[in-house]
């Protein structure tokens, strides 16, 4: 069977495209998202870094530094593949940031900002905090709540600690108002204290009320944004809030939008367990937003992303491509950041790869995760070649190998043992649900701090009974039914018909008595319903059924029609990569 292995082997991987249900080349031009960019232009910041390029800001006294070359490039390269250029702004920023350039520097002239920098390298527009979107989850919601709520306070009372119309004639925007005690001891710390939690608990309760688990680290970061659009962003604070020249507004900020949002004062990164101060974070990135321009919830997304590089992102709201669950690729970015800042922090290439090896057994599906980091890496590696591909690549390829081979010759063995088609698409599709179990049983306890002894995921499988549409009843994304058993801390759940019959009832009557079970298995549904992200199971059993003499076209008609959740959505790479089977063996002959 060596040639059928070969012939299958070649025809999954010669394309990245043949190892996902998603249409990659859709995003080149910026439709729904420019991640493949992100990954690609990571290497231009990795190879400025490699050429000894200063990754600060400083008060130097010249036009153009080091980082506002480097954000012109970067900027370039992601508005060629169709980010909107406030989108290339804020997460060109964000990269920077992981990388170990800080968020701004002097005061007052020469000032820079990291958001304003890459604003202006991106040719992108001045914006508003009350303009900005947060990401997309499902629904969304804007940083007007912040700022409306402020401004509301503003107007009710006054929040400032003295009467300004008390101060002499001359002294707005002077040193004796902004760089001294009055302003450092008193006005500014004042302020701070009072409108942050303001906008925080506002942007909380517009989570609520549109349907959206309130998402604490964006509330953070917007009220500290919507709060340094009004206080001074580069004032230094008396030194009981921290020492001279390294405690600014934005850190105070930070401090009370941790306390405010019930953030965990220090944060992990993926891979590596480094200490991030979380209210250092918050203010950097606060003030890199009210800095970046107007993005778009596109931009917003992408990051959120970026910055998923943080351990504690699913519990804390810092995106999701970090895992655990499997996302649409088109989301995907935290690996190529999780690798800058491992290369932007002194890690060798070798140490970059375990930083990423590590972080990888944080998904559900650790060998699906890993190819569908590969098959990213691979494409955006066309795109633009350079160190951090390098390290992707390096840390995948070997898993990716590995698990492409054992999956193709066990496929093949069912086969040769009698199994038809449909039988070894059942066979695959319960181990896959079988790994998803294990996993979310594992990673479900360590996340909400309960013994998640068992999950089970039984009839998976399209048609809950919702949608009449032939579609629907066809891929599982589309209207998915599936039955749970699931044990938490000594109690036996069950869910039948979870998506269409539970998960409603569940919320809309807020059964609390339910909502431990719902908690444990959410994020495997939904795993599940992302599974076409890395579709090669699929394709596998498509390709070795040509392999062993089926036409290619009725091979992948039947695996889609067999397939119940994996081909979650219709995908043209399942008919190419079986007409290549053909072909590869055809000539090999």
């Amino acid at each position: 069977m060596q040639k059928e292995f070969m012939a299958v082997y070649d025809a999954v991987t010669m394309h990245p495209d043949h190892l996902t249900t998603e249409k990659l080349e859709g995003n080149l031009g910026g439709f729904g998202s420019f991640n493949l960019a992100i990954w690609a232009a990571t290497n231009i910041i990795a190879e400025e870094m490699q050429r000894g390029r200063k990754m600060k800001l400083d008060v130097a006294n010249e036009a153009y530094t080091d980082v506002d070359e480097i954000a012109r490039k970067v900027t370039s390269f992601l508005q060629t593949y169709g980010a909107d250029p406030s989108n290339s702004s804020v997460v060109t920023a964000a990269l920077l940031y992981w990388a170990g350039v800080n968020a701004s520097a002097g005061i007052p002239t020469p000032n820079r900002k990291l958001g304003g920098v890459c604003r202006i390298a991106a040719g992108a527009p001045g914006g508003r905090v009350s303009t900005l979107p947060t990401e997309k989850l499902n629904n969304k919601i804007s940083g007007f709540a912040a700022v409306l709520a402020i401004y509301e306070a503003l107007q009710k009372e006054h929040l400032a600690p003295f009467d300004p119309t008390l101060l002499p004639v001359g002294l707005a925007g002077s040193p004796v108002l902004g760089h001294s005690a009055l302003g450092e001891d008193y006005l500014f710390p004042t302020l701070v204290k009072k409108l942050v939690p303001i906008g925080v608990n506002a942007m909380l309760k517009a989570y609520r009320s549109v349907g959206i688990k309130p998402c604490r680290f964006m509330a953070a970061l917007f009220s500290t944004a919507a709060t340094l659009e009004i206080l001074h962003p580069d004032a230094y604070l008396g030194e009981e809030y921290g020492p001279f020249l390294r405690t600014r507004t934005p850190d105070l900020c930070g401090q009370v939008a941790v306390e405010a949002a019930g953030l965990p004062e220090v944060l992990h990164v993926r891979g590596t367990g480094d200490e991030l101060k979380t209210a250092k974070v918050v203010g950097d990135l606060g003030l890199v937003l009210k800095d970046a321009g107007a993005p778009t919830v596109v931009g917003m997304i992408m990051f959120n992303e970026v910055n998923a590089i943080i351990q504690e992102g699913p519990i804390v709201g810092v995106g999701r491509g970090g895992g655990p669950i499997l996302l649409p690729l088109h989301h995907w970015v935290t690996q190529p950041s999780l690798v800058l800042y491992a290369l932007g922090h002194g890690a060798s290439e070798d140490e970059a790869v375990d930083i990423l090896k590590r972080s990888i057994d944080g998904y559900f599906q650790r060998e699906d995760a890993n190819i569908a980091i590969n098959l990213l890496a691979h494409r955006a590696r066309q795109l633009k070649r350079g160190p951090v591909s390098d390290v992707l690549i390096k840390a995948t390829e070997p898993g990716k190998v590995k698990t492409l081979s054992n999956r193709i010759g066990n496929t093949l063995k069912k086969f040769e043992d009698g199994l038809g088609l449909a039988d070894v698409v059942d066979t695959v599709e319960k181990e896959h649900i079988s790994t998803t179990q294990l996993g979310v049983a594992k990673i479900m306890s360590n996340i909400l701090g309960k013994n998640v002894e068992y999950v089970k995921y039984e009839n998976v499988r399209p048609c809950s009974g919702r949608r009449k549409a032939k579609i629907a009843q066809k891929f599982f994304a589309f209207d998915g039914h599936v039955d749970i058993e699931v044990k938490v801390d000594g109690k036996v759940y069950t869910y039948d018909n979870f998506l269409a019959n539970w998960a409603p009832k569940i919320m809309m009557e807020a059964d609390e008595e339910n909502l431990p079970g719902m908690a444990a298995v959410c994020l495997g549904v939904t795993d599940l319903l992302n599974s076409g992200a890395c579709s090669a199971n699929m394709v596998i059993c498509a390709c070795v059924a040509v392999a062993m003499g089926m036409d290619p076209k009725e091979a992948a008609d039947k695996v889609a029609e067999y397939s119940n959740f994996q081909l979650s959505i219709p995908a043209q790479s399942l008919y190419d990569s079986a007409e290549y089977t053909a072909r590869i063996l055809k000539e090999m002959e």
